[in-house]
């Protein structure tokens, strides 16, 4: 625009008035297109924190229902951790205040934050708001015991799956997800193999250990100002064109099924880190992980093209929560191999030695398929009746080298350089 006026004022003499009418008003249309563009959707945050409700009574249902970690401990220990993490995204709301790509309509102390950005725009959107709906997608903690001379310490790893979703009401109450920032990330407990800190830990415990985790997550990662093509779909309250979602995850190498096994807990796993990294290094829209077969959360609704859920909420009660079925860009990861070698050392020992470990995933996103490899040395003991330290297995050490490879097939999809 700028460059526009300055060849105007240059040849300011060479334009009869007629050409530096229009042109003026080109430049007018311009600063039109620019100030509609200003507009933007209106967001309600009602401070409610979704958690999935795991359909069905099997033992693989049972057994999820136990792993969610916001359900353990007292009624008001429970209440705690989900408003310790409303209030970790309230803070990000405040901190971004102005930036925010999006009208906010609540209020925080009594303010209403939509003052801080409100010279952006006066329009809103349809005659009702969207709503920011955050879903707790996992909330596990995964326990892992070693004996050592005889004594059990444990580690647990403390994933953390959160979906920032932007989601429409409709007619019957239920709420359709138009867009979405996932938030996915997992920490060892504890972070070393200090043995006296390798206790065991109770659900409230961990639970209590998972929110302030999650909470650290959105305070060092959540930036809606990353995000302005998710929240630009949602301006129409139309879905979102463009829309991505990782559809399933298999194990072609023979190995890989005999070692990890069709280890559901471990896909998810490694389908929430890829889906939270893709969304963060492009800003597309990834919707929620679907695994072909798998329907303990989401259920198809085939007549409406839909996936839809049942989720519990801080404040509202049970709310159905639903997303397209169809996506424009289907996502695929693939265990294509795994292998180990022992690394030969200038001393040999009859009591340890150390193994090179060796992952390789493919992912293919519109036929586009880029394989990455992960890679580690363990340490494994030749007797095992000397133990005393930490000794991996050969599934944790492949589980660990597969989430990995998530991380390293997300950014190579997203054109980045993989480390």
């Amino acid at each position: 625009m700028r460059k526009l006026v300055g060849v105007l004022r240059k040849n300011f003499g060479q334009f009869c008035p007629q050409i530096f009418f229009v042109a003026a008003m080109f430049a007018f249309g311009i600063f039109g297109t620019a100030e509609a563009a200003k507009q933007l959707p209106e967001i309600v945050w009602a401070h409610d924190v979704y958690t999935m409700n795991v359909a069905g009574d099997d033992q693989t249902a049972q057994r999820r229902r136990g792993y969610q970690l916001l359900n353990a401990g007292t009624a008001e220990e429970q209440r705690e951790n989900r408003e310790k993490i409303a209030a970790a995204i309230d803070a990000k709301l405040k901190e971004q205040g102005a930036k925010l790509p999006f009208k906010l309509k609540t209020s925080f102390e009594g303010n209403d934050v939509s003052e801080l950005n409100s010279e952006l725009s006066d329009a809103t959107v349809g005659d009702a708001p969207i709503a920011l709906v955050p879903i707790v997608v996992i909330d596990y903690a995964i326990e892992q015991v070693y004996q050592i001379n005889g004594t059990p310490h444990y580690k647990y790893i403390i994933i953390s799956a959160l979906d920032i979703a932007f989601c429409s009401e409709d007619d019957d109450g239920a709420l359709t997800i138009l867009g979405n920032i996932p938030v996915h990330y997992y920490e060892s407990i504890p972070l070393s193999n200090n043995f006296a800190q390798m206790t065991q830990r109770d659900k409230a415990e961990l639970a209590q250990i998972y929110t302030n985790f999650t909470v650290s997550m959105i305070k060092k990662n959540l930036d809606f100002t990353k995000y302005k093509k998710v929240l630009k779909t949602l301006t129409d309250k139309k879905l979102a064109g463009e829309t991505y979602r990782v559809e399933n995850i298999s194990y072609t190498s023979e190995k890989a099924k005999g070692i990890l096994g069709m280890n559901r807990l471990m896909q998810r796993i490694c389908g929430n880190i890829f889906t939270s990294d893709f969304a963060a290094h492009t800003g597309n829209v990834v919707y929620p992980m679907i695994l072909q077969g798998d329907t303990s959360n989401w259920t198809i609704d085939a007549t409406q093209g839909f996936y839809v859920a049942k989720m519990s909420t801080s404040h509202s009660g049970e709310k159905t929560v639903r997303m397209p079925a169809s996506v424009d860009h289907k996502i695929y990861l693939n265990v294509s191999g795994i292998g180990s070698a022992e690394v030969q050392t200038k001393q040999v020992s009859n009591i340890n030695g150390f193994k090179a470990y060796r992952l390789w995933m493919e992912s293919t996103i519109d036929g586009k398929k880029i394989e990455v490899t992960n890679d580690i040395t363990e340490e494994y003991l030749k007797d095992t009746s000397s133990a005393n330290k930490i000794i991996k297995d050969e599934r944790e050490i492949f589980g660990g080298l597969m989430i990995g490879a998530a991380v390293k097939s997300a950014a190579a999809q997203a054109g980045k350089k993989v480390k």
